[in-house]
């Protein structure tokens, strides 16, 4: 009877154990906290974010857009709307960043920025305050935090990469968006950055190329830097993206069947499908690393 007591108890504390541990791993499994950056403006960072957001909705994963361009957020005029509130009213303490969260298509939801406020681009250390203590409450919202960052190396756009559990670098096959990705991915390493860093080639004229110039920037990366940056794939050159940007509609929704569509699919697929999958920071680290990469001399911001 007591070796079956001990056997009993010995089942017990296993079950107990595990369910521990399956309670610790959803705690530890929070959102994925994801930057998309790029070295200069007009590569199409902005529309590649939304339309990767629709893309991890439609295949179940609860999605949040954070627009960090502070001074000139652009998703909201993507989508065709004013927003009734910004980031702006949050630092103005009218409302909560929770209450600024936006619909949009597929249920994913969007925290506009301040698109045309440029005392956005220059919030000090306290003011940027209100908006990390927001974060906190956003805890358990979403699977998935996208930033969309302003564009080039400011002190503000590092300070979102770096808080980032992994950061995807869109640049195009141009000689100047290249090289500018380039310093990009040197400015973090430069920050002895631990964010894991992924390259995007959009605007591809053909597969072959935007492979190859994503494979050469990577390489120089690891060769030059010693920096891992991983080639997580194109999206194509396709007349649908600018149609649908006049039509301020995601080329996702509109044109589901074009190439762009299928190549952001397939990056969703490769985010969502990794082994072993990627730990999740979760909100509370964000938060930390947020707190302690943000620009204490605002002044020195290049802006």
């Amino acid at each position: 009877m007591a070796h079956q007591g001990d056997a009993l108890r010995s089942w017990v504390r296993s079950k107990t154990d595990q369910a521990t541990r399956e309670v610790l791993n959803q705690r530890l499994q929070g959102a994925r906290v994801m930057a998309v950056t790029s070295g200069k403006g007009g590569v199409g960072k902005s529309s590649l974010v939304l339309n990767l957001a629709l893309a991890m909705a439609e295949r179940g994963q609860r999605t949040v857009i954070l627009d960090a361009d502070l001074g000139l957020a652009n998703i909201n005029i993507m989508l065709g709307y004013e927003p009734i509130y910004t980031l702006w009213d949050v630092v103005e303490h009218r409302v909560t960043l929770k209450e600024t969260l936006q619909n949009a298509p597929n249920g994913v939801r969007i925290i506009p920025g301040g698109s045309g406020i440029t005392e956005l681009a220059r919030l000090d250390a306290v003011e940027i305050s209100h908006i990390i203590e927001g974060f906190q409450e956003l805890e358990g919202e979403c699977d998935w935090l996208i930033i969309d960052t302003s564009a080039g190396i400011s002190d503000s756009v590092l300070a979102f990469v770096l808080a980032a559990d992994e950061a995807l670098v869109v640049t195009n096959p141009e000689p100047t968006a290249l090289a500018d990705a380039y310093g990009l991915i040197k400015a973090v390493w430069e920050q002895d950055g631990r964010v894991a860093l992924k390259l995007i080639m959009n605007r591809s004229q053909s597969r072959e190329q935007g492979t190859r110039m994503g494979n050469r920037l990577t390489d120089l990366a690891v060769k030059a830097l010693g920096q891992p940056v991983e080639f997580l794939g194109l999206v194509a050159e396709d007349p649908v993206v600018a149609r649908s940007v006049i039509r301020q509609v995601p080329f996702f929704s509109a044109y589901p069947n074009s190439e762009a569509a299928g190549d952001i699919g397939d990056i969703a697929d490769r985010l969502l499908h990794r082994v072993p999958p990627p730990r999740r920071g979760g909100w509370g680290a964000f938060v930390r690393r947020l707190v302690e990469n943000w620009p204490r001399d605002i002044n020195r911001e290049t802006i």
